[in-house]
C-alpha cells in the first residue's frame, strides 16, 4: 500500500491523501470519501475527537485493491477556507473537484470513480454525482431528506429522553428545561432562514448560518431520483443522530439499483455501541466508542458489495483497456 498526497483547487486549496494499493498494469478503481458534518480532517477527525474512520475505511479499501481519496474539508487540517463561512454548495462544489482530481491520477480507472458518503456526505454524494455520473455510491449513517428534519429528529430524541429520564438528573434537566430543546431550536433555525449573513453570533457561540440555510432549502428528491449506478446504503440500529430507518427510503427514492442495511448495534461513528442509546449521553458514549473498530458487520457488507460492484473488470493487457 502507498499513500501519497493529493491538491487541488476550486475557489480554496483543498489537500488530502490518496490510498493506492499494490497494483501492476491494471488500473485501479478509486472511492472518493466524502465528510459527515463539521470540521473534519481527511481521516474523520475533528478537534478533541479524533475519530479516524476514514483512514481506516481507506486502509479497509486498500486491502480489497480499491483506491481512495479523502481530503480536509475546508477550514480544517492543511486545507484553506473558513470552516464558518463554507455552505453546503461550497462542499458540492469541492466534491466534484475531488472527483475531477481524481480521475487524473496516474493509474486510476477515470470510468470507476465512486462517491463515499458519511453522515452529511450522504447529503452532498447525490447532488455531486448528478454533475460526475459516479460509478456507485456508498451512503453510511445518512438522512434520506432534508438537514432540518435530521436536526430537529434530534432535538425530539433530547426532548424525550428527558422527560422520561428518571432520578435526580431526570429532575434536574427538567428543572433546567433541557426537554424544552425543540421549541428553542425552531425559533433559531426560522431566524437563520429569514437571515442572509453568512456567520450568526448567538454570545460566544458562531453559528455557520450560510450552511445551515442552503441545507435547510435543500431537497434532494431530484437528485436522489437521478441515480442510476448502484448504491449501497448502510445505517446502524443505535444511530440517533440520523433515523436508521431511512436506510430503507433510500430504496424507495432511488431508481437504480439499491442494497440497504440496517447493522445492528453500530452508532453514528459507524462502531458497534454496547451502551442503550442515549442523545443526553452522546458525548461519553462516542469518546468510548473512538478507540474500537470499525463495525466488522457493516466492513463484511461493504467487501461483499465492494467484490460484487467496485472491484469485477475485464483487463486486456495487449491494449492496456479495461472494459
Amino acid at each position: 500500500m502507498k499513500e501519497q498526497l493529493i491538491t487541488f483547487q476550486t475557489d480554496v486549496m483543498l489537500k488530502g491523501s490518496v490510498y493506492l494499493p499494490e497494483h501492476k498494469n491494471e488500473k485501479l478503481p478509486l472511492i472518493v470519501i466524502l465528510h459527515g458534518s463539521g470540521p473534519v480532517d481527511r481521516d474523520g477527525s475533528v478537534k478533541n475527537m479524533p475519530m479516524n474512520a476514514y483512514k481506516m475505511l481507506a486502509e479497509f479499501f486498500a486491502s480489497l485493491g480499491v483506491a481512495t481519496l479523502r481530503y480536509d474539508k475546508r477550514g480544517a487540517g492543511e486545507s484553506g477556507g473558513s470552516f464558518y463561512e463554507t455552505g453546503m454548495w461550497d462542499l458540492v462544489s469541492d466534491g466534484i473537484a475531488a472527483v475531477q482530481a481524481a480521475r487524473g491520477i496516474p493509474g486510476i480507472d477515470p470510468e470507476r470513480i465512486f462517491l463515499l458518503g458519511h453522515s452529511e456526505g450522504c447529503t452532498l454524494a447525490p447532488a455531486i454525482n448528478r454533475q460526475v455520473h459516479a460509478a456507485g455510491l456508498i451512503l453510511l449513517a445518512g438522512q434520506a431528506d432534508n438537514v432540518r428534519n435530521a436536526t430537529e429528529l434530534q432535538a425530539r430524541f433530547v426532548d424525550a429522553e428527558v422527560a422520561n429520564m428518571k432520578g435526580f438528573l431526570g429532575m434536574l434537566l427538567r428543572g433546567l428545561k433541557v426537554h424544552k430543546t425543540s421549541s428553542k431550536q425552531k425559533k433559531l433555525f426560522d431566524e437563520i432562514l429569514e437571515s442572509d449573513q453568512t456567520v450568526i453570533k448567538k454570545g460566544i457561540a458562531k453559528i455557520n448560518a450560510k450552511w445551515m440555510r442552503e441545507h435547510f432549502q435543500y431537497m434532494n428528491d431530484e437528485d436522489l431520483s437521478a441515480i442510476t449506478c448502484p448504491v449501497l446504503a448502510i445505517t446502524g440500529s443505535k444511530d440517533v443522530q440520523v433515523n436508521p430507518e431511512h436506510v430503507h427510503v433510500y430504496a424507495e427514492k432511488i431508481k437504480g439499483l439499491v442494497d440497504a442495511y440496517k447493522v445492528t448495534k453500530m452508532n453514528h461513528l459507524l462502531r458497534d455501541q454496547k451502551e442503550p442509546t442515549s442523545i443526553i449521553k452522546l458525548k461519553s458514549i462516542y469518546k468510548k466508542s473512538i478507540s474500537k473498530p470499525l463495525s466488522p458487520e457493516m466492513l463484511e457488507i461493504i467487501k461483499e458489495w465492494t467484490e460484487k460492484n467496485i472491484i469485477p473488470v475485464t483487463f486486456d493487457t495487449v491494449t492496456n483497456k479495461s472494459s
